[in-house]
């Protein structure tokens, strides 16, 4: 399965983070708390690094568990690279990029998001994707040892508040913590590719994340000024956000049957909320339209290996290059609309890219 291209004037780079949070206690396992974070961000012209692959070994395991759920083969595909290239040298050119924080679904790796974290890099972003240790499928440290999910999916409805108050949230807030310790106190010691500490633009950070990854970004928004404005892809609002509200931006982009959608804090007006709320659903979509399975399942259907039906209860029926150019072009004109990149303001933009897949809440 191919990768659609990012469309942007940068180079991508990508590299994979390895922080220890060793004040916090894992709440799977009797240890301190260990997190793998993928950084997406503009490389310098021309890299020569090698091509990452499409999804970190944690990622194409998930992958490969999710096609064998839905009845493709096993042995039957594989991915192609990614556009990115692995540990590239940022840019040196003096100017700094705005950082998005992003948190993956429930059970998710980064990896499921690469489409759109490679597409805002090329754009002038550096996208920070967390791994949520033992609840994303499986993560691959730097020794070599795997950590899988330890969370009971037979039961979510009972878990979904202990994920995201407080393991999931303070995961994201300790992300951008050492963000923040690596562009101002350590900038060359901080384990990332050249240049990269010192393009972070930590004055301009923005957050997004599908399913469960929506909710953290709300609630990580709630409980962090730091994160001026947010999308959550089709997850529900939980936690303390749900009652307190927020005083930031917030985009919210559903799936055409969403669950979410109307009910409470989906709605357009919400009583506590003094910040801006966009409540929007696409047409002819299903909850993992939002993520790299609208891109990848398609092209399986289409090569004969997965049943049409199944396609279509996974990402809908809309066309495939319809619904990322949707998603991409959303995302990345909210947040430069948030971070002045174009001047323009958010309802503003926002009328600008009105397409008729893209339905406003009724």
């Amino acid at each position: 399965m191919n990768l659609p291209a990012p469309t942007g004037y940068y180079p991508v780079g990508v590299t994979d983070w390895y922080l220890d949070d060793v004040e916090r206690a894992d709440p799977w396992t009797s240890g301190h708390r260990e997190l793998m974070v993928q950084i997406w961000y503009p490389a310098a012209d021309r890299p020569t690094a090698p091509t990452a692959a499409w999804m970190p070994p944690g990622g194409q395991e998930e992958q490969a568990e999710y096609l064998t759920r839905l009845g493709v083969p096993a042995g039957s595909w594989t991915l192609a690279p990614s556009h990115s290239r692995r540990d590239a040298p940022a840019r040196a050119d003096g100017r700094p990029f705005p950082v998005l924080l992003n948190s993956p679904g429930m059970d998710d790796t980064t990896g499921w998001s690469t489409a759109q974290a490679e597409d805002l890099a090329s754009h002038g972003y550096i996208v920070v994707a967390i791994n949520h240790t033992h609840e994303a499928f499986a993560v691959q440290f730097p020794d070599g040892h795997t950590e899988h999910t330890q969370v009971p999916l037979d039961s979510p409805q009972h878990i979904l508040p202990g994920l995201l108050q407080p393991t999931r949230v303070a995961d994201t807030r300790f992300v951008l913590d050492q963000l923040m310790t690596a562009a101002t106190e350590q900038p060359g010691r901080a384990g990332l590719p050249p240049q990269l500490a010192e393009d972070l633009d930590l004055s301009k950070v923005g957050m997004f994340g599908h399913s469960l990854g929506g909710s953290t970004t709300a609630q990580t928004m709630h409980d962090d000024h730091r994160v001026r404005a947010g999308v959550d892809l089709d997850g529900p609002i939980l936690g303390s956000v749900a009652t307190d509200g927020l005083d930031r931006p917030l985009l919210m982009l559903a799936s055409d049957t969403s669950p979410w959608f109307g009910n409470p804090g989906w709605e357009p007006r919400w009583a506590t909320n003094t910040g801006m709320k966009i409540p929007l659903r696409i047409a002819g979509t299903q909850h993992m339209s939002l993520c790299d399975q609208q891109i990848i399942l398609p092209q399986l259907t289409a090569a004969g290996l997965l049943e049409p039906a199944k396609k279509a209860e996974a990402v809908g029926t809309i066309d495939t290059a319809r619904s990322i150019d949707l998603q991409r072009a959303y995302l990345l004109a909210y947040f430069d609309a948030n971070f002045n990149q174009t001047g323009a303001d958010i309802p503003q933009t926002l009328a600008r890219l009105a397409q008729p897949e893209m339905l406003p809440h009724p």
